[in-house]
């Protein structure tokens, strides 16, 4: 396994680096080359330019235009939860080595029962032998400290090497019953459940399956292909060096049972769910455009004011041609927004579009039903097996938090969210995963996110940190260190996005790629492009390879008032219509003396600001490549030297707007 991990990472670097080079080749055959974006750029806006503004927008003290941030994180700041019980009421118990996760299970749904609630856990340690999933709002797990209260996380495969997590032998199975095999991951090629022998699900190992061990199906897959009754429920795992094993139970198929159990997800040690989308998909009726406040659909029929809706433009056929978005999968552009009025077909949003959801592309709106305010405070988790769950997932939920944790060896994801909006990551500590191969691992940051908050965070031998990817925009990470791991946009039209005040150093070794900030390319097949206006603002950055590498369609993004100290590389790399991006009052140390400090490698990277920066080694040269610069002044070459980082006027532009706005 670790073998068929390492050649993938190899193949990934090695396609990386003949991408830079194919780019560097390409400067000789500029002439021939489009020089201008697929589009016409619509983000780069001067304070001046009135018309062009929109709610979207906030003119910054440096005269920069900038995305709105202000409203980030939790509404009105994480509330003041308080105690419902402590998990001893409900059978728990610190340091008996006995499991608590029914416990805490009973515990977190009658305080959600009751309106909502603090489930006290005590100092000491406790055990969750299952995954815990909170669906109720109002819900928090609080410890005592996480130096006083551990939960630690050690659910297993069975020693035969297949179980299944769900249905119990002898149970009913009706067609909604979830049917969900777990097997040893290492090595794991196939896993197949049968019912007397008819497959019903078949899973195989493709390139990002990661550390993947679980395959589900539900009843229905079965009900029609057996008669009710007494049946054997069979799983199989088939392992790359030829093994089988096996795993069975008996069932009783029951096609009139309607099973309204609720099975605990495994994402997650515990996972904080809403239910997600329940309403019908509705086309929009007009284009809704960056900076638009309302929304014509073309009914609104189910909706009304306060609801929750998720609008998504999809991945047409056009608009990948568009943006030579070469990934067959994924989400690019998404929002969650709620309704502050509904009137004939036309919704009065809470905040502005930050991108366009264009009727030509289908573009639709759906409700949604959040958990909200739900959180996790003052405690230590640590995972015991090497298995592919993450230890505290937001999924499908809004104004969640977690705030004093620490996460010890994740199984994936330390805190990640999911399908989350104006949730909030505070003062934790994220130290190393279990598993570090392809497919989505060890990361920390926002996926399918919206207007979230990390904040006062440091995390240890990450893959990724800190990361944006799918759709993720609004988001904010500041104020943290993040030891091992690289920053990235790693997937899916990532937009307006803010990095600022954040110390990252780079390596390899635990599966970073060494670049300091990547951003994926659109010939990408597994990440796709990233979308227009990321921030990078006050941070610190070291790495192995070039500081920033922006790999296409890239448009406007502010890299301003940061330090990037590179090993071996460029300062900044842009390439594939990669425009309009400001460059401003950075500090560059460059090691190798045959890198300039920023590299346009294709005539498309037009409309590039290159100010007030100051170089320290490197080649001596401020731009290079097939582009020129739009505006190239103040920037000033120093021989090699350890230089300080910068000191803006301005040390948090996402204070600054908030504290313009309370104005």
């Amino acid at each position: 396994m670790l073998s068929y991990i390492h050649s993938a990472r190899s193949r990934f670097h090695l396609i990386v680096g003949l991408l830079t080079i194919i780019c560097l080749f390409s400067v000789s055959y500029a002439a021939g080359q489009k020089t201008k974006p697929p589009w016409e750029g619509q983000y780069k806006i001067k304070p001046q330019e009135k018309g062009r503004l929109t709610p979207a927008d906030v003119v910054g003290p440096d005269g920069l235009v900038y995305p709105n941030w202000t409203k980030c994180g939790v509404q009105d700041g994480i509330p003041s939860i308080k105690i419902f019980a402590t998990i001893e009421k409900f059978g728990g118990k610190a340091n008996d080595n006995l499991d608590d996760s029914a416990a805490l299970d009973r515990a977190c749904q009658a305080a959600g029962e009751n309106g909502g609630g603090a489930v006290l856990l005590d100092e000491g340690t406790y055990y969750l032998d299952r995954p815990v999933t909170v669906r109720h709002d109002n819900v928090v797990i609080r410890g005592k400290g996480r130096n006083k209260t551990k939960l630690i996380f050690r659910y297993a495969i069975p020693e035969n090497g297949v179980g299944f997590f769900t249905p119990a032998p002898g149970s009913r199975v009706g067609k909604d019953t979830r049917i969900e095999i777990h097997c040893q991951p290492a090595g794991l090629m196939n896993m197949t459940i049968t019912a007397d022998d008819v497959v019903i699900k078949r899973w195989e190992r493709s390139t990002h399956s990661g550390n993947t061990f679980a395959c589900a199906a539900t009843g229905r897959d079965i009900i029609g292909k057996l008669s009710d009754g007494s049946h054997t429920l069979e799983g199989i795992a088939e392992y790359k060096d030829g093994t089988r094993l096996t795993g069975q139970i008996e069932v009783i198929l029951d096609s009139s049972f309607n099973d309204r159990r609720l099975i605990p997800s495994t994402l997650a040690a515990i996972t904080i769910q809403g239910r997600g989308q329940v309403g019908s998909k509705i086309k929009l009726a007009q284009d809704g455009k960056r900076g638009d406040l309302t929304l014509t659909l073309q009914n609104t029929q189910g909706l009304s004011p306060g609801d929750c809706i998720y609008i998504e433009a999809p991945a047409t056929a056009r608009w990948k041609k568009l943006t030579k978005n070469a990934c067959q999968w994924g989400l690019y552009r998404c929002y969650e927004v709620s309704i502050k009025n509904v009137k004939g077909n036309v919704i009065t949003l809470d905040q502005p579009l930050r991108i366009e959801f264009p009727t030509i592309d289908d573009a639709f709106a759906q409700k949604i039903e959040p958990v909200q305010h739900c959180g996790i405070e003052d405690l230590y988790i640590e995972q015991k097996q090497n298995l592919w769950i993450s230890t505290v997932l937001f999924h499908n939920a809004w104004n969640c938090w977690a705030r004093g944790v620490k996460v010890k060896m994740c199984g994936r994801f330390p805190v990640y969210g999911q399908a989350a909006k104006w949730c909030e990551i505070r003062d934790c500590i994220f130290d190393d995963a279990w598993f570090k191969g392809g497919g989505g691992t060890a990361y920390t940051g926002w996926d399918r996110c919206w207007d979230c908050l990390i904040e006062d965070i440091e995390t240890f031998k990450m893959r990724h940190a800190p990361l944006y990817q799918w759709a993720a925009s609004g988001n904010v990470i500041r104020k943290s260190v993040f030891h091992d791991s690289d920053g990235q946009w790693h997937a899916g039209w990532t937009n307006e996005n803010l990095i600022e005040q954040c110390v990252i150093k780079s390596v390899t070794g635990h599966g970073g790629y060494g670049f300091g900030m990547w951003a994926s390319p659109p010939e990408d097949t597994a990440h796709g492009p990233n979308g227009p206006r990321n921030v990078v603002y006050n941070c610190d950055v070291t790495s192995e390879k070039t500081g920033l590498w922006m790999g296409g369609m890239n448009e406007n993004w502010l890299i301003l008032y940061n330090r990037f100290s590179v090993q071996k590389g460029y300062g900044v790399f842009a390439k594939t219509a990669s425009f309009d991006h400001i460059i401003k009052d950075n500090v560059f140390i460059l090691k190798d003396k045959s890198s300039p400090m920023v590299f346009l490698a294709s005539p498309d990277c037009i409309g590039v600001e290159i100010t007030g920066n100051l170089l320290y080694g490197g080649n001596g040269k401020i731009a290079a490549g097939s582009a020129k610069p739009a505006l190239l002044e103040d920037n000033q070459v120093m021989p090699l030297a350890d230089a300080p980082r910068p000191k803006p006027t301005i040390t948090s532009i996402y204070e600054w707007q908030i504290a313009q706005q309370r104005k």
